[in-house]
């Protein structure tokens, strides 16, 4: 895009790299001093920020409402001066990370606001935690857009014509003698030591070359690509994080559409839309005889509070469930060991999760969907009858 950009004075695209180490506030601070860094060149924009303090001192903390809103306002005369298209924000899943004042949806609503203000596209790039923060309420699911970039597998044979297709082309690119049919021949201990991971397989293949060129070699050989491969620990631990993501992602998109399903299946009926009739009206029946109060001795003076009989002893119990491992889950209600009634557990902001106040299930079925469940070894997770 920038390169088929005719006229100098616009910046179609705007990169950023979140970083981990901010969060809330101070990531929406970092993200601003970004865009401004790369669009200094214009003189209009270094007039507008000589004198912005959160700018010009990236350490300094403040609480003073004027001071954002002049760098927010900024950060928009910018884009549009500039017009910029596009803002790439590369680890947005670091950029997602809320304080302890903020709920979760506060970068959410922000990002939000901050696109419809400009209408400049947001593209946020980052792993597998940035799927489930990009789905915490309906109003902004239902302005985004998801598209999952995966790694080859090699058991399928169309994604290992494309693995094949991607190595080629970056052992073409190599600047030493390379016996490119003997190389490919290899592709699958390729794809199995890169984990099928296209930038595995990139940053690998420059490493090799790179510590070659400092040796003074000149041939690229299997022996130096497995020298300088990843240790089997990490290959294995790209591995897991890869499967649990991909699970992850497959289990939520599966449940969300059997959640849909059911709540569509579960229309409102006229009967339901119909008002109830007034007191006045309920207190005859259909042949227009009045219903009779039964005898009953009605409490006289202060009677003390009657304690629900109904509610079930385990309401309000903590659940011993870490809120990474609830949330990575999918899995959202859980199943209360008294009653076998299902909830949705609620997070406190120490992100303690509690079982909420229900009444006690009088059903005799046991529940059969996705759910967590108290074991002996604890709460597990229960899917199609099967413990995870």
């Amino acid at each position: 895009m920038r390169e088929a950009e005719p006229n100098p004075a616009t910046v179609p695209v705007v990169m950023v790299q979140a970083s981990p180490e901010d969060a809330g506030s101070q990531a929406r601070l970092d993200f601003y001093q970004q865009v401004l860094d790369q669009l200094q060149h214009h003189p209009a924009i270094r007039d507008r920020t000589k004198n912005l303090q959160l700018y010009l001192n990236p350490a300094k903390k403040s609480n003073d409402p004027a001071e954002w809103l002049e760098m927010r306002n900024i950060v928009e005369y910018a884009l549009a001066l500039l017009q910029v298209k596009v803002v790439f924000v590369d680890e947005a899943q670091h950029l997602m990370a809320t304080d302890s004042r903020s709920r979760p949806t506060a970068q959410l609503d922000w990002i939000k606001t901050l696109a419809n203000r400009t209408n400049v596209l947001h593209v946020l790039v980052g792993n597998f935690d940035l799927y489930e923060c990009c789905h915490l309420h309906g109003q902004t699911v239902r302005r985004m857009r998801d598209q999952q970039f995966p790694r080859y597998h090699m058991d399928n044979q169309k994604e290992c014509e494309e693995f094949v297709g991607a190595l080629k082309s970056f052992l073409q690119c190599v600047p030493l003698t390379v016996d490119l049919p003997a190389l490919l021949s290899r592709w699958r201990w390729f794809g199995e030591w890169s984990v099928g991971c296209v930038g595995v397989l990139g940053d690998w293949i420059v490493d090799t070359v790179a510590a070659l060129f400092r040796t003074g070699e000149t041939v690229l050989t299997i022996e130096a690509l497995t020298r300088h491969a990843l240790q089997p620990d990490q290959r294995a631990r790209l591995e897991m994080e890869a499967r649990t993501g991909e699970n992850r992602v497959a289990r939520a998109k599966a449940q969300s559409e059997m959640e849909l399903q059911r709540l569509l299946g579960q229309g409102i009926t006229e009967k339901q839309l119909t008002p109830p009739p007034p007191a006045s009206e309920a207190a005859h029946s259909q042949n227009g005889n009045r219903i009779e109060r039964a005898v009953v001795r009605d409490p006289v003076g202060n009677q003390p509070p009657q304690a629900s009989t109904n509610k079930c002893p385990f309401s309000g119990t903590a659940i011993e469930i870490q809120e990474q491992r609830y949330r990575s889950s999918g899995t959202r209600r859980a199943e209360c060991p008294r009653c076998h009634a299902l909830r949705q557990p609620t997070i406190s902001r120490n992100g303690k999760l509690r079982f909420p106040s229900h009444d006690k299930r009088k059903l005799q079925t046991l529940p059969t969907e996705p759910r967590w469940v108290q074991g002996s070894a604890g709460w597990e997770e229960v899917i199609e009858g099967t413990k995870k």
